[in-house]
């Protein structure tokens, strides 16, 4: 079976280009996320330094995001954005606090802000950039008023400059990414609306 025929395998039959294009969206980054984690896995087994817990994490991630891809499959892709939006955004907040802001944690609430913004759209991604924005202050706010102790340090600068350039980065690509995805949704509706009707 050749890659092309494999990939409109895990597709919907769906006519809509939109939902087909959703439903690939949902498969792309479920299937990359599992190769990322079966990278780190390996090279965690190679250095020495896999735990066990970490193996049966990696396992049960990688069951949730094939159910993922079996709710896009049977056209329930906007869930299944929705939903890996959300696990991804709790497993960055999880981490991000656990390392603080002197980590490089937050920027990798780039990811679910993104794959709102080209799944669902501007709003989607908008949502996702608040939930974000919210996650960084409260980490800030937090351990600036000595109410949890980060492995890395508090530091001022972290609720001065950090938690306000996260701010304005994370709206910004939700703005940039959502606003084009809602152009090119209309423009391909509007395509898909003007073919001529079938005889």
């Amino acid at each position: 079976m050749t890659v092309k025929r494999f990939w409109s395998s895990l597709l919907p039959r769906a006519a809509d280009p939109l939902e087909r294009g959703r439903a690939g969206l949902v498969m792309i980054t479920c299937l990359g996320l599992m190769a990322a984690m079966a990278v780190l896995i390996l090279a965690w087994l190679i250095s020495g330094d896999l735990e066990w817990q970490t193996a049966v994490a990696g396992t049960v991630m990688s069951v949730i995001l094939a159910g993922f891809m079996m709710l896009a499959r049977n056209g329930r892709s906007r869930l299944a954005l929705w939903l890996i939006s959300g696990l991804l955004f709790l497993l960055i907040t999880s981490d991000a606090a656990s390392f603080g802001l002197g980590s490089p944690a937050a920027a990798a609430y780039f990811i679910p802000i993104v794959l709102a913004a080209c799944g669902i759209g501007l709003w989607g991604g908008l949502g996702m950039a608040a939930a974000g924005t919210t996650a960084v202050w409260l980490i800030a706010v937090a351990a600036a008023m000595d109410q949890y102790t980060p492995e890395m340090p508090y530091e001022e600068w972290h609720l001065t400059f950090i938690a306000p350039l996260f701010t304005v980065l994370f709206f910004l690509v939700a703005l940039i990414v959502g606003y084009w995805m809602n152009y090119m949704s209309n423009a391909i509706r509007q395509s898909e609306a003007a073919k001529p009707m079938p005889d």
